[in-house]
């Protein structure tokens, strides 16, 4: 059976959020089963091809594509990972970008108009662009139309109403199936079009079409994509949520969804545990190996003494410490203390970091010898916010600003807790990231973060108000201090349950596989 997997990212080739590593694990696991697997890309400008075999350009093939009245001519590269293949949309629109979904520092360096952190200014002509060139592809070769494509996230929701009903298309894909997995569907993800006749002008769709996804005034892909394809999201509490009225954390697509009836099918995401292993130190980047699965702990103690010894003093960047990735901006520093907390992701309003920093000084006045280390980078007012609780506990509150996968990883193996205070949450690969490295998730009980089943595998907490998650966290702290046997047993159960349960072959036997059998009906 042959399938199209059609993403803006993918791992280790074109890297960005989330996305990459699902539709990389997803593929590479329908592939093991079987599938004849195509990945269509952009080709962007910061596109790695390190990893592609027989990569060549199609010499003969050139399309024109008409976008808001601007023809872009489109060609296309291919190659292959594994076994399976790929196709590279190419256009200036894409080779002129050095990131995925935003400018670069060197954007803004060849061009002051770009400014780093923005996002594309003609990224809706980049979104429809890319979608119409893939189906663009099948035209050019008809016996490689596939029986299924997969679309992935709003920026790919417009295509499968573009194979039905743009009459270019229409024919060539008139048995194939589609189906669109929402990997976020909050505020600024939807990628809509503020109205109709700009979005006629960007899609070539009718009015009549894009009436039917419209909503509040604005035609949503996600929407619309659910009148033509099987809509998907990536865990089942977050399709609840998604169908939902009430749901509050969707800018109103929830209502949208739930008005037209439509079903969503929610497959929480697998974890590839070979990317993450901390029996090998090759793999996790750590600096010592355990086995939280297995009851082997000791290298994770090691890691948390290091990363005191890294962080005890006051950390001035004039001084010689090259321990610290120069990515890393160290505020605050940390001592030995009796439990350790830690989060780590974007700072940013979904993943809740404001209710954590409220949060710290209840827990820190009722558990002195408590620690909190964050690590990651964002809103400009979290960080700031963040910067003055180091300086308002010295020693108790460190602050790494910035990302870097190592120190990402070390944050997490180093802590006894992740507090993952999220305010919606459509999957959650970060409670399995700290499952496998042996330390509890501590989690708000929304969207995929319900997997977490509490006092086994880690612990929620309902409404996600300060005082709340800082009772969970005193009681917490000060039964740890107590007995931390009980908190082995947990520890073991839920990196078994990460690597038994949530691994991709699992998910992909249990979840994908029968989806699309009921695609195909």
């Amino acid at each position: 059976m042959s399938i199209w997997e059609i993403s803006r990212e993918y791992a280790g080739i074109a890297e960005a959020g989330g996305v990459k590593n699902v539709v990389c694990s997803l593929s590479e696991g329908l592939y093991q089963h079987g599938f004849e697997v195509t990945v269509f890309l952009p080709f962007y400008g910061c596109t790695v091809f390190s990893s592609i075999e027989d990569f060549e350009i199609i010499e003969d093939v050139s399309v024109p594509i008409a976008i808001d009245g601007r023809d872009y001519q489109v060609s296309y590269a291919t190659g292959s990972v594994d076994g399976i293949q790929f196709v590279f949309i190419v256009s200036h629109i894409f080779t002129d970008k050095l990131g995925v979904y935003t400018y670069t520092e060197l954007d803004e360096k060849k061009d002051s108009s770009r400014k780093h952190g923005e996002g594309h200014a003609d990224a809706p002509v980049m979104e429809m662009l890319f979608q119409k060139a893939v189906l663009e592809y099948g035209v050019s070769f008809p016996s490689a139309v596939p029986e299924i494509i997969h679309c992935h996230d709003a920026t790919c929701a417009f295509l499968p109403s573009f194979a039905r009903e743009l009459p270019q298309f229409a024919p060539v894909y008139e048995k194939t199936r589609f189906m669109t997995t929402i990997h976020n569907a909050g505020p600024y993800y939807h990628h809509e079009i503020p109205s109709l006749e700009r979005a006629e002008a960007l899609t070539g769709l009718s009015e009549s079409v894009l009436r039917k996804g419209s909503w509040n005034g604005a035609v949503e892909p996600y929407f619309l994509s659910g009148f033509y394809a099987m809509l998907t999201t990536v865990s089942p509490w977050y399709a609840e949520e998604l169908t939902d009225p009430a749901s509050e954390n969707t800018a109103g697509l929830s209502q949208a969804f739930s008005s037209a009836g439509m079903k969503i099918y929610g497959v929480t995401n697998g974890i590839d545990y070979d990317r993450y292993n901390p029996e090998d130190i090759r793999i996790s980047g750590l600096s010592f190996p355990f086995s939280p699965e297995k009851g082997d702990f000791e290298g994770k103690e090691s890691i948390q003494r290091e990363m005191v010894t890294m962080y005890q003093k006051a950390t001035d960047r004039s001084l010689d410490t090259p321990h610290i990735p120069p990515d890393i901006k160290p505020h605050g520093y940390i001592t030995h203390g009796s439990v350790f907390f830690s989060f780590h992701g974007r700072l940013a309003f979904q993943k809740g970091i404001d209710i954590l920093i409220q949060a710290v000084p209840a827990v820190l006045e009722a558990e002195p010898a408590a620690r909190f280390v964050i690590t990651g980078q964002g809103s400009a007012d979290l960080e700031q916010a963040l910067i003055a609780c180091t300086e308002k506990y010295p020693g108790k509150v460190l602050y790494l600003q910035g990302y870097e996968k190592a120190t990402a990883r070390q944050t997490v193996a180093a802590s006894d807790f992740l507090i993952l205070p999220s305010h919606f949450e459509p999957c959650g690969l970060e409670d399995l990231i700290g499952a496998m490295y042996g330390t509890i998730p501590v989690a708000h009980e929304t969207g995929g973060l319900r997997k977490i089943e509490h006092g086994k595998t880690g612990f929620l907490y309902k409404k996600n108000e300060s005082s709340l998650l800082a009772d969970l966290l005193i009681k917490l702290a000060h039964q740890y201090q107590e007995n931390q046997q009980v908190f082995q047993k947990i520890r073991i159960e839920a990196a078994q349950t990460a690597y038994n349960k949530f691994n991709w072959n699992t998910v992909i036997e249990n979840g994908y596989i029968p989806l699309i059998s009921e695609l195909l009906k």
